[in-house]
């Protein structure tokens, strides 16, 4: 689950990501560039699909798809 926080302040554009969503990936989180680096974990290559920013043309602002199945 991602779920975009409502916090004033400098915590106004944080997402919480559980770990429903990150057992899937790889994750590198850099502290001092503030990012977030995601790839798929080898053992959910096929329940998960990337998308680059903008190549989803379904109308989601989604970046990553799970597969429920």
């Amino acid at each position: 689950m991602i779920h975009k926080c409502r916090l004033p302040g400098k915590n106004k554009n944080l997402f919480l990501i559980g770990d429903a969503f990150l057992k899937h990936f790889y994750s590198v989180y850099d502290f001092d560039r503030d990012t977030v680096s995601l790839g798929v974990n080898m053992h959910s290559k096929d329940k998960v699909t990337m998308y680059k920013p903008g190549g989803r043309d379904d109308g989601k602002k989604d970046t990553a798809k799970q597969s429920l199945g």
